[in-house]
């Protein structure tokens, strides 16, 4: 297995990333349609996606694959009943992404603090207008979800003097954040914090978690930061306690539908921001992401265990309960 078969899905009209850094470690081919995808299938078992929304696994099959790297750190792609039922290995690119998400959290909550946007807008109007703006120091922050991301951006925030506590899907303590509530705790403690942030996966339990419902145990005036998946949050009800001026404002930097169509009335609305899934993308990360999966590659062709393996039966769809997100 001196230079294994790696089929690379890339996505159509986008630049390749920088694959001549695998071109010493294996035979690559790139595909961006069916077509492509399954006249390169025969004799390959490493897969490299690049283009995490791809569609192709749905739509083709993982034929005779036995790896998936994926470029991002979600695996929503790779959430099919063949793949989670097969013995295929399914990577992630975890180490790239994670610390400029938590920035960007980190960001636009000073945005919020200190009302940025309206500074903008006045200075666009060549008003002098005196304000005064909250401060960030001791702000409380529920950060839902502790993976890779949401452990970042909880000690991120706390480094910045904000009093930060964390939701996953089971209560437990964990030795570098502390106490982690569960799912159950979840509506007790919206009512108690300023800024909700998700970091959360796309599962059948967290789809449309936060709702209508939801969104009124919210503390009133409270904002909401979504850099896991746009679906864990249902947009209409979003814009309706926005409207209602139950929720204070948001930062969406994931949809329910990417891109967003340009005419979503998300565009237009001052009390959020609208990111186009780039949080997590600092100059040069498609770079990084290559050389990931190649170091994932080289342990590969050297029979040694892989790095940041992701157990999708752990996220299986049918093994989650949704009684949460219905209430």
């Amino acid at each position: 297995m001196s230079r294994p078969k790696v089929m690379v899905i890339v996505q159509e009209g986008r630049p390749l990333p920088p694959l001549e850094r695998l071109e010493a470690e294996a035979e690559v081919s790139v595909v961006r349609t069916a077509d492509e995808f399954r006249d390169a299938q025969p004799g390959t078992e490493i897969l490299f996606l690049n283009d995490f929304r791809t569609k192709l696994l749905r739509e083709v099959g993982p034929g005779e694959l036995c790896w998936i790297h994926t470029s991002s750190i979600g695996v929503d792609s790779l959430m099919t009943r063949e793949i989670i039922d097969s013995d295929i290995v399914v990577s992630n690119s975890r180490g790239v992404c994670e610390r400029p998400i938590a920035e960007w959290v980190l960001g636009v909550l000073l945005m919020f603090t200190k009302d940025l946007r309206r500074t903008i807008e006045l200075q666009q109007a060549r008003t002098w207008q005196h304000r005064e703006t909250q401060p960030l120091l001791g702000r409380k922050v529920l950060v839902v979800g502790p993976g890779p991301v949401g452990r970042e951006t909880v000690l991120l925030l706390r480094a910045a003097g904000m009093d930060v506590d964390i939701v996953g899907r089971s209560a437990r303590n964990d030795s570098q954040l502390g106490q982690i509530s569960g799912f159950d705790d979840l509506d007790r403690l919206l009512g108690n914090v300023d800024d909700v942030v998700l970091t959360l996966p796309l599962t059948e339990e967290t789809r449309g978690l936060f709702n209508s419902s939801r969104f009124r145990k919210m503390q009133p005036g409270a904002r909401l930061v979504n850099v896991g998946r746009g679906a864990v949050v249902v947009e209409q009800d979003l814009m309706d306690s926005l409207d209602s001026g139950h929720v204070g404002g948001a930062a969406l930097d994931v949809f329910e539908h990417e891109p967003l169509d340009a005419a979503n009335p998300l565009w237009g609305r001052r009390d959020i921001l609208v990111s186009p899934h780039a949080s997590g993308d600092l100059i040069g990360w498609r770079g990084e992401v290559v050389d990931c999966f190649a170091r994932n590659l080289r342990r590969w062709k050297a029979h040694e265990p892989l790095k940041d393996v992701v157990d999708l039966k752990k996220l299986d769809p049918s093994a989650s309960v949704t009684a949460q997100k219905r209430t």
